[in-house]
């Protein structure tokens, strides 16, 4: 028989077990490697936890950052800030393929934690609307000489004033609630509510029920230069990716015969 350890060079020793580091240290890494900052310690307990993300954007929340994760069978979750709508699946590396029970079971946490995140933003959103409410009522008319109006060249068109100097624009869902609010300084920089419901949020500048076109702007000064200039409605859509999202609720509620103009 050849003696294998001359063929080798020497004795043959299997090579070490790769040992993964722990589930926590990797989710941090997760965290870190998507660019948000992450929090100073990670409990896998299948809860909501919040964190300070670093992540810039719409301002008004300590702690936009969030992370669901389960720790036991393979540890699993997944991480996002509502501040830069970022949201990403998450499986720890456990030095082998997951089994097909193990891919079963992490379907179904994954569910769990879709559930888990969408009751935690919904009670967040449902403060916001209510702050959002107070803050409305207590506004006053924004004057017709406010800096941006007069720089963009239109009314009002029932916007507010906020006391220090920005304008106040409401966001409603289709079902007429008001569920954030939009502020936009004298140079045109808009902040809004985090946590606020921004999907599906419009309003409508001119007369609503002006028969005829209902036009669709993203953006407040937009609006109120179609509504003025046309003397027919215009909603705002707030950004680009929403459009769609107004067109369906004015299709839905105005019916298929109504005129609906994509500015």
């Amino acid at each position: 028989m050849a003696d294998l350890t001359k063929i080798l060079n020497g004795p043959w020793t299997p090579p070490a077990k790769r040992q993964p580091d722990p589930p926590e240290m990797q989710l941090r890494d997760a965290i870190e490697d998507a660019g948000l900052r992450a929090p100073d310690k990670i409990v896998l307990d299948g809860k909501l936890h919040r964190f300070e993300s670093g992540t810039k954007g719409r301002p008004g929340h300590s702690k936009p950052g969030w992370y669901v994760a389960f720790g036991d069978g393979v540890p699993a979750g997944k991480f996002g800030c509502w501040r830069s709508d970022i949201e990403i699946a998450w499986r720890a590396d456990i030095g082998r393929e997951p089994s097909i029970a193990e891919q079963m079971a992490h379907s179904k946490r994954m569910a769990e934690v879709a559930a888990a995140r969408d009751a935690a933003k919904a009670k967040a959103q449902e403060v916001v609307a209510d702050v959002a409410e107070t803050i409305w009522q207590g506004l006053d008319a924004a004057p017709e000489w406010h800096p941006y109006l007069q720089r963009k060249g239109v009314k009002p068109n029932g916007a507010r004033v906020t006391g220090d100097g920005r304008l106040a624009v409401p966001m409603y869902d289709p079902a007429g609630k008001l569920v954030s609010l939009q502020y936009i300084d004298n140079e045109g920089g808009k902040l809004y509510h985090a946590s606020g419901k921004a999907t599906d949020a419009q309003w409508i500048v001119g007369d609503v029920d002006a028969p005829g076109a209902v036009y669709v702007a993203e953006g407040f000064a937009t609006a109120a230069t179609i509504a003025e200039e046309t003397g027919q409605p215009c909603a705002i859509a707030f950004s680009a990716s929403n459009l769609p999202n107004v067109v369906k609720a004015l299709r839905e509620q105005r019916g298929n015969l109504a005129e609906i103009v994509v500015v």
